[in-house]
């Protein structure tokens, strides 16, 4: 499957607007430049695992949604195996052939990314306080 970046591209500005976020703004939420960003939008650079991982939480998509894949925004577990799901957006990703073979370990680490990039990128909400008086 080849990387769309028109379609990245689209959405990437599509979810920025819905959020009323800027490039600059979204550029620190996921730890890059606002020039990073620029080249997203524009269609010049393709966002590294970390990067798209971090998007997709960003604004509580699926990285399949995000990058072309799928129309659906929800995350969803496609096959009910968070180890085969992770092996198949890391192929998608990459752009390596069906066959690729994915150790454990590659595995076990894109998932840990994953998780270390969802408590990043959704700190827990602070509690609001009423005023008393």
């Amino acid at each position: 499957m080849k990387f769309d970046s028109d379609k990245f591209s689209y959405r990437l500005l599509s979810l920025m607007e819905e959020y009323n976020l800027t490039q600059k703004k979204l550029a620190e939420m996921v730890g890059t430049t606002n020039v990073t960003i620029s080249r997203y939008i524009n269609g010049d650079r393709e966002p590294r695992l970390e990067i798209a991982t971090k998007l997709a939480n960003v604004f509580h998509v699926s990285i399949d949604y995000l990058l072309g894949n799928t129309e659906n925004k929800q995350i969803d577990l496609e096959n009910g195996n968070i180890y085969l799901d992770i092996s198949n957006i890391l192929i998608k990703l990459y752009k390596l052939t069906p066959d690729t073979k994915l150790t454990h370990e590659q595995i076990e680490s894109a998932k840990d990314l994953l998780l270390a990039g969802k408590n990043l990128i959704m700190p827990k909400k602070p509690n609001k306080k009423k005023d008393v008086g």
